[in-house]
């Protein structure tokens, strides 16, 4: 194979949140970045507007890669021009009081999260990203359910703050904004860095980083054919003075752990698993208007998050119980459902290992709910569906192996409450993973220091959602990005004075 060689000064692995950010910041600095992305540079206009269609072309696998185990779950990850972000609803929480106080105590992690950093460095993308709360005319069909079951029963529901402001309610987050309202890293800061000077090199997946003498001088890969994914080109890019991963948090530590790293790498992965409930009303519902995600329900005490999600047909459908000539007539109700579902802030801690063989993500991730994790997954299935119930729904789908598909009044949900529920009967889904490169003062129980920098090794940098030494029970990408600009700013800072000195 040909091979392909450049240089600069930073080169960032990741065109997330956390290195989409990285990005913005240094190549504003006047730094010479090279960004580096495995999928491929997808253009709204470009992306079809089937779902299933687009998640071909920017989900990891099809979204099929699963954590390995006694139950499979799947795991659901960008990999394209903009990471999560080109794929998510573009939801925007801060960082958690009680999350910050608890890192600054347990993790030493003071400096990192330093008040005013923290909220110069919101503040700043919230003004650049148009973060708004989203309108009720936004809420479609399925949040304006949603806030009824909340006035009903007296719960604290509240608009989705979203970085989203000139959305027109679409419902195609999924497949990508058409507008382009929704300011995802594809469509606002890896542009903003290009113009600053950044280079993007896509199809690039990045296997090791180069060290010598205990410095990390730059990475190694290959290019890859867009619809086969086979090599084409060895890829090597060396950094002047910095390498950062910004890979996510299964992709981060398989990438240094074939650097050559160990300790801490790859352990303390978390996520937010959860579930979804599916409602059947009289009226239509119409979850095709509206904001894909408009309306949640936060329960920090209970460790749930309860939000809408807007499904198309050809993923509710599968949905629906029933088959044959019953499956059929759910079928021409389609426009007569609503969709909610939960996160659930889990405590169980899993690995992550760069896999052996098989697993088309490279990665073999392990991962279990505790018994206290299922219990509150069981809590958030309940109270779903006595929400739909209360919003009006004449049929509720819980969605659990060994119990009633359909149930058609609230005294029936008593059985899943009296229930003990097992992963394997649960449709869960594992979003918003975290923690296998933690960030923390001690070298021995962290990867990354408050600098997010490498504990023992010169010049590398992790910054993603993988040095989080905790899970945050909220939609992290806020918060990824905020810690992102507030190291790269001081990285960027450190850089400028060597140069002035030098």
């Amino acid at each position: 194979m040909r091979v392909v060689d450049d240089i600069a000064d930073f080169v960032i692995v990741g065109t997330g949140a956390g290195g989409a950010t990285a990005a913005r910041v240094l190549a504003g600095a006047g730094r010479d970045v090279i960004m580096l992305e495995e999928g491929p540079l997808l253009r709204t206009s470009e992306r079809p507007a089937e779902v299933l269609d687009a998640m071909a072309l920017a989900f990891r696998d099809f979204a099929t890669a699963t954590t390995r185990g006694s139950y499979p779950m799947p795991m659901l990850q960008g990999r394209c021009v903009g990471g999560a972000t080109a794929i998510n609803s573009g939801i925007i929480w801060r960082l958690p009081e009680d999350v910050r106080q608890e890192w600054i105590t347990r993790h030493g992690l003071g400096d990192l999260v330093e008040r005013r950093a923290l909220d110069d460095a919101f503040e700043a993308i919230e003004r650049e990203l148009e973060v708004t709360d989203t309108s009720p005319g936004l809420f479609g069909g399925n949040g304006e359910r949603m806030a009824e079951a909340c006035r009903v029963l007296g719960l604290p529901g509240q608009a989705m703050t979203r970085n989203a402001a000139r959305c027109q309610g679409s419902a195609r987050c999924l497949q990508g904004c058409p507008g382009e309202a929704r300011q995802s890293m594809d469509v606002s800061y890896i542009p903003r860095a290009q113009r600053d000077g950044a280079r993007l090199i896509t199809l690039a997946r990045i296997d090791r980083v180069l060290m010598e003498w205990g410095r990390a001088v730059g990475v190694e890969g290959v290019l890859v054919d867009p619809v086969t994914r086979r090599p084409v080109a060895q890829l090597r890019v060396m950094a002047r003075e910095a390498v950062i991963v910004s890979a996510s948090a299964v992709q981060t530590p398989v990438i240094l752990r074939r650097s050559g790293l160990r300790g801490m790498v790859g352990e303390r992965f978390q996520a937010h698993p959860g579930c979804a409930v599916v409602g059947r009303f009289d009226e239509p519902v119409v979850m095709s208007r509206g904001a894909t995600q408009g309306y949640e329900v936060p329960l920090r005490d209970r460790r749930l998050k309860l939000e809408t999600l807007a499904l198309p047909p050809e993923l509710l459908a599968p949905r629906l119980p029933g088959a044959g000539a019953a499956w059929q007539q759910r079928l021409t109700e389609m426009d007569h459902y609503a969709q909610w579902n939960f996160i659930c802030r889990m405590e169980a801690h899993g690995r992550v290992r760069p896999a052996l063989f098989g697993g088309g993500s490279g990665a073999a991730v392990h991962y279990l709910p505790t018994e206290r994790d299922m219990e509150r997954v069981r809590e958030g299935i309940v109270l779903l569906s006595r929400m739909m119930f209360a919003a009006g729904a004449r049929e509720v789908f819980p969605g659990v192996g060994g119990l009633p598909a359909a149930i058609r009044s609230v005294s029936e949900v008593d059985a899943i409450e009296r229930a003990t529920l097992r992963p394997q009967q649960l449709n869960m889904i594992a979003s918003h993973l975290f923690g296998t490169a933690c960030a923390g003062s001690d070298p021995r129980a962290s990867v990354v220091d408050d600098n997010l920098a490498v504990h023992g090794t010169q010049g590398l940098y992790v910054m993603d959602a993988s040095v989080f030494p905790t899970n945050l029970g909220v939609n992290p990408q806020h918060s990824i990005m905020a810690l992102t600009w507030v190291a790269a700013s001081r990285l960027a800072n450190r850089a400028l004075r060597g140069a002035v000195a030098a």
